[in-house]
């Protein structure tokens, strides 16, 4: 097995460049690809660059940053105008672009408010990138792996057995999150687990949009019961704390159309919805989207006061303060603020 070589470096102090060596020898190169080609051409905005850059029919050319580094002088990365590959002829690296906004091939109609609460039929998200596939997660990422593991228990203790149950992998060190349709993967994100925190995960190319993360649940009353978080540790952290829920990542700071049609052909029927971002505001806003077309259930806020579930749960831990303490239509959070235990309350 070739071992990663977590190399990292940055351009300028401004952008970083992650770097894995996969087991058949292959190089990816993780980074945004709209930044580095605006650093090579030495402008600030993509419009620019287009007046500047050397270009080969759908192809940008510049110099690979690694070519140059090691002293050659062709110019010979070739990267995609739409911005999602690229690919070196000299060092045979291949770059793939990695933003925080995947941008979906195909665009779910909006919901037409006129006519209530009707929705998309539903579409079970499916990659579509030119690197990466669900068969990689199937047959050749590794189901353990030293440093990966290592990185999940520096979260938290629970990962000694939950990392298995989540049908977690790991990829040259670094951890592979599935996303589960009815027990079957479809989806993953990669967690990197070296290097600086700008770079901290990479989520492929997917189609018709970027679904939620859900823990699927087998108990018919737990799947009805839906917490929504923003992150997938933050999901992993809600199970622990409200296991009569399914924890449901959003992947960001809204809620999607696409990801509503996804709770509901879950659930089949939503019982009951709470919301626990990281800011109020967040779940506020998500709250009224919710009510617009969920309009059935009880929808409430577990409000925030800064740290997310994760870090929530970590404090309890280090209070001795009940653990599993999210239920069900039990209003116990006011109890928890009186006794100055810094969680966030619930409202309506």
């Amino acid at each position: 097995m070739i071992k990663n070589k977590g190399f990292l470096f940055y351009l300028k102090n401004t952008m970083e460049l992650k770097e894995i060596q996969t087991k058949n020898g292959k190089i990816i190169v993780f980074c945004n690809l709209e930044d580095l080609l605006k650093e090579s051409c030495g402008v600030k905005t993509i419009e620019e660059v287009e007046s500047v850059a050397d270009k080969s029919g759908d192809e940008y050319i510049i110099h690979c940053p690694f070519c140059k580094k090691e002293g050659h002088t062709k110019h010979k990365l070739y990267i995609k105008d739409d911005l999602t590959v690229g690919h070196c002829f000299v060092c045979t690296r291949a770059f793939v672009n990695i933003t925080d906004t995947l941008k979906p091939e195909i665009n779910v109609p909006k919901v037409f408010t006129n006519f209530g609460n009707t929705m998309p039929k539903f579409e079970l998200a499916q990659m579509n990138d030119p690197t990466f596939s669900i068969d990689q997660y199937k047959y050749e990422f590794d189901d353990f792996d030293e440093r990966g593991y290592r990185y999940l228990l520096k979260r938290h203790s629970f990962f000694e057995d939950l990392y298995k149950a989540l049908g977690i992998k790991f990829w040259n060190g670094n951890v592979v999150i599935p996303f589960l349709h009815n027990g079957e993967p479809y989806y993953y994100q990669i967690r990197f687990t070296s290097g600086s925190n700008k770079i901290r995960y990479f989520l492929p190319q997917v189609k018709p949009q970027k679904p939620c993360y859900m823990i699927e649940r087998d108990d018919i009353a737990c799947r009805r019961r839906i917490l929504i978080v923003e992150g997938i540790f933050d999901a992993i952290a809600a199970l622990i704390q409200c296991p009569d829920y399914t924890p449901v990542a959003v992947l960001g700071s809204s809620i999607s159309d696409y990801q509503i049609s996804q709770i509901r052909e879950y659930t089949d029927y939503v019982s009951e919805i709470k919301i626990w971002m990281d800011e109020t505001s967040i779940s506020k806003k998500i709250a009224r989207r919710l009510r617009s077309i969920i309009d059935y259930c009880p929808i409430s806020i577990i409000k925030s006061y800064g740290p997310d579930p994760e870090e929530v749960m970590k404090d309890r831990l280090n209070k001795h303060l009940e653990l599993q303490w999210i239920k069900p239509k039990e209003n116990i959070y006011e109890n928890d603020i009186q006794n100055n235990s810094g969680l966030g309350s619930e409202s309506s």
